[in-house]
């Protein structure tokens, strides 16, 4: 998806709703790092056939999406501050082998909340 060297690109959250669930987990002596489960909240977009159909069936207008403990860690690391090297080097200190190869997995986590549009992918500006 993203070509090139990942070490420097900062990875930042996007505009989107999202709650905390759960009790405090494993996580990093980080300021605002709390280690609990993440809930995204994304609002579906309706045709005007499938508004119709869900006013009938009641259906809900919210997608709760709860993630993974790890996911939920990258979630909260991912605020703008910190480039892909740094958040590998605390995710490899949480979860050891579990997110092993560390590069790959974050790689992964990461093209997932770009493909679900809660997330995105700076580049590091060019020295001039």
């Amino acid at each position: 998806m993203i070509e090139g060297d990942w070490s420097e690109f900062v990875p930042v959250r996007l505009p989107v709703e999202w709650e905390f669930k759960g009790e405090p987990g494993i996580h990093p002596e980080i300021e605002g790092v709390t280690g609990r489960e993440v809930v995204l909240l994304i609002k579906k977009r309706f045709t005007k056939f499938e508004k119709f159909l869900a006013k009938i069936l009641r259906a809900p207008k919210i997608v709760r999406r709860t993630m993974h403990p790890t996911q939920s860690m990258l979630w909260e690391l991912i605020d703008g501050t910190r480039n892909f090297s740094e958040i590998c080097v605390i995710m490899k200190s949480l979860y050891h082998e579990e997110v092993a190869p560390v590069d790959e997995r974050i790689k992964a986590y990461l093209e997932v909340f770009v493909r679900l549009n809660v997330a995105t992918v700076l580049r590091p500006k060019e020295e001039e």
